[in-house]
């Protein structure tokens, strides 16, 4: 009866032991495959619980995929001059233009990017002001390209030319507008700024100690700043007008326009529609600026009564050569 004591006494003892180094079948399992009581040790690619090491699930890394099986191409406007577009062309796209192509009696020479201009048009494929075609080699998947000429609508083409000089189009892109170059050719009171409202922001722009009587050290001053602006130094894109400018010698003209009159300091004087601001004295003046073309700059003054009227229409001519 010992012995028989002794060994189920040894058997309950190694049952005990296995079902303290098993884990539970009931125990959940982490985010990350270990199981509860690892212990990652920093250097090693090894968990480790009580009892035997763990591996670690290899987890897979993360990339962007080539494509995303969309036919289309996508222009950016990236200055005055340039702009960037991108594109994905699907494999049975292709092989469909290319089946029209060979119906037709054609071959295939040569994929190019067709760049329109439609300024102020609705695009139909054929009523562009102009195109120019850019060469493609297999490989490209987005492209610079220097339209060269700045506020002009721009669409893109991605297609196929043949042969016979026809061009079937894979892709068209949206439509985008480049900024203009210089000073905006809107003339109007909405753009127009008081000489107190000028010399105000001038003053806040770093430009104090100047006094108004000094009109010659006020025009170098704005040449200079004038100057600093167009060759990109106060630019975020500077590099747009490095490509420019890349001569030393260069020239760019702009004309402003100053109207100023007096009248009775309790008047009401509005110009081209809009009131203006008189100065104790009864003095005023404006500031525009002056495309080429004909401009009419109303002047009207009122009495404070409101029985007295008197309107001056200067009219300026500008042409640039």
């Amino acid at each position: 009866m010992a012995k028989k004591r002794e060994k189920s006494e040894k058997r309950s003892g190694i049952a005990a032991a296995t079902a303290a180094t098993q884990p539970e079948k009931t125990r959940p399992a982490d985010t990350f495959g270990l199981d509860q009581g690892a212990v990652l040790i920093p250097g090693k690619s090894e968990a480790t619980t009580n009892t035997n090491p763990l591996k670690i699930r290899e987890r897979k890394e993360f990339r962007f995929p080539h494509g995303y099986g969309d036919n289309r191409i996508v222009i950016l406007v990236r200055d005055p001059w340039w702009i960037f577009s991108y594109w994905e062309i699907r494999r049975d796209k292709e092989e469909e233009v290319l089946r029209r192509i060979e119906s037709a009696g054609d071959q295939r020479q040569k994929s190019v990017l067709r760049v329109y201009d439609v300024t102020d048009i609705h695009f139909n494929g054929r009523n562009a002001h102009t195109y120019f075609d850019i060469d493609l080699n297999s490989l490209a998947n987005s492209w610079y390209i220097n339209v060269g000429k700045p506020d002009r609508a721009w669409v893109v083409d991605i297609g196929i030319v043949t042969k016979n000089g026809d061009f079937y189009v894979l892709a068209r892109s949206n439509v985008i507008k480049t900024p203009r170059f210089g000073m905006s050719d809107q003339l109007d009171a909405e753009w127009m700024m008081p000489e107190e409202e000028y010399w105000k922001l001038f003053s806040l722009s770093g430009g104090f100690g100047l006094g108004k009587g000094s009109l010659e050290v006020r025009e170098q001053v704005k040449r200079q700043l004038e100057a600093q602006i167009t060759s990109g130094a106060l630019s975020s894109g500077a590099s747009v007008f490095k490509k420019r400018f890349e001569r030393k010698f260069w020239l760019v003209v702009n004309c402003e326009l100053i109207v100023y009159g007096a009248t009775e300091p309790d008047a009401k004087v509005t110009m081209q529609g809009k009131p203006i601001k008189l100065r104790p004295d009864g003095t005023f003046s404006a500031r525009f600026a002056l495309p080429d073309g004909m401009q009419t700059i109303p002047v009207e003054a009122t009495s404070n009564d409101g029985i007295d009227t008197r309107r001056i229409t200067p009219i300026v001519t500008r042409k640039t050569e």
